[in-house]
């Protein structure tokens, strides 16, 4: 009989890795930890669609209850606008104090576009739900053109895409389709780049417009690819740096203005699989302080909250 010495050893077994591991091409990157700000709810939801008023007041959205939330520095909260048969995703602030709100149809009907006045009311349809876009993500030209993602498709259906408002004809132009899963736009601080998320494909987009509704010869390229799902909304700073959220990853990546990783910002909880759906986040113009929304699955209830961490550059109005 053989001895226990002659039995080969057993294989050797993988590692169980937690899906919220930062993926080893990033790990190298510096990285920081926010901090929670505040608590918005402790109910299921997903908090999008950041910006701030003139007031200095911070705007949100919460997609689950058709709502736009209004938090003033002392962290107060005040529903500003609520329609149940909505699910707002972004809003953006005119230089006329208007809020421009990009909302789908519960019912699946489609999506619109509107905007109101800054006491929530005066609401005026900018893009109707019969012309069969499902906006996504806003962002305001120089011009006053609105730039938006259609949402529609996936990784295996290009039905969406990059469209253009004209601030007087209200004409839409599309800039770039054929994309799955269109979703965070941000145009540089010169207005003269577009930059534009494929949620679905995992890639950055970088347009260089030669005018407001059309690509540069040679203008348009992949810049960046990401190493794991799923890249959602965006802001840039006024030095040209990009902060894109990471649904999934409860982080924050940063790439410089050529679309280079440079640094990444992490939620406190993700270690834990909490607040691990980074969706979206805004820059209070003129200021480093960079707010980041997160919410938490089924798996790991923990509301949704506002988390503050610092931008390189400081924030862009509008």
């Amino acid at each position: 009989m053989a001895s226990a010495s002659a039995w080969p050893a057993p294989p050797a077994h993988l590692q169980d890795i937690p899906r919220y591991q930062i993926p080893e091409a990033d790990r190298g990157l510096q990285k920081v930890d926010a901090e929670k700000w505040l608590q918005v709810t402790d109910a299921a939801t997903v908090l999008e669609g950041p910006s701030f008023d003139h007031a200095g007041n911070l705007l949100l959205t919460d997609v689950f209850r058709g709502q736009i939330i209004k938090i003033d520095p002392q962290r107060r909260q005040l529903v500003l606008f609520e329609d149940a048969n909505l699910t707002p995703s972004a809003t953006a602030v005119a230089p006329d104090g208007r809020i421009y709100v990009a909302a789908g149809h519960k019912d699946g009907s489609g999506g619109e576009i509107f905007s109101i006045d800054e006491q929530g009311q005066n609401r005026r349809v900018i893009l109707p739900a019969d012309k069969n876009y499902q906006p996504n993500d806003i962002v305001l030209g120089k011009q006053g053109e609105i730039y938006f993602t259609d949402a529609r498709g996936n990784s295996g259906d290009l039905s969406g895409g990059v469209y253009c408002i004209s601030p007087g004809t209200k004409t839409i132009s599309p800039v770039l389709t054929h994309l799955s899963g269109a979703n965070g736009l941000a145009l540089s601080p010169d207005g003269g780049t577009l930059w534009v998320v494929e949620f679905s494909a995992g890639v950055l987009h970088r347009l260089v417009m030669k005018n407001a509704s059309e690509i540069e010869p040679f203008g348009e390229t992949v810049a960046y690819r990401f190493n794991s799902p799923a890249p959602d909304s965006m802001k840039a700073d006024d030095k040209g740096n990009l902060y894109i959220a990471l649904h999934g990853q409860g982080r924050v990546i940063v790439l410089n203005g050529n679309a280079i990783p440079i640094g990444q910002i992490t939620i406190p909880g993700r270690d834990k699989g909490e607040f691990l759906r980074t969706a979206n986040l805004a820059i209070k113009p003129d200021t480093h302080e960079l707010y980041i929304l997160s919410s938490s699955d089924a798996e790991h209830p923990s509301g949704a909250a506002v988390f503050r961490s610092w931008s390189l550059g400081k924030g862009l109005k509008g």
